[in-house]
């Protein structure tokens, strides 16, 4: 399985085009990753993704 599927619902962070962004991973396709974040809902192309990492799940 892919890691980043692995990170699917999760709280992630990731760099793309030196900007950052942070939300819940929807999504992976073949060409995009796709992320819930506090604006909306945004798809990016995967080749300007240069960094993704799991942020710390808050305890409820």
């Amino acid at each position: 399985m892919d890691p980043l599927q692995k990170l699917q619902g999760q709280s992630i962070e990731l760099t793309y085009q030196g900007m950052r962004y942070t939300g819940k991973l929807l999504g992976v396709g073949e060409a995009e990753i796709y992320l819930q974040t506090r604006s909306g809902q945004v798809a990016l192309p995967m080749s300007g993704v240069s960094d993704v990492r799991a942020l710390p799940q808050r305890k409820a």
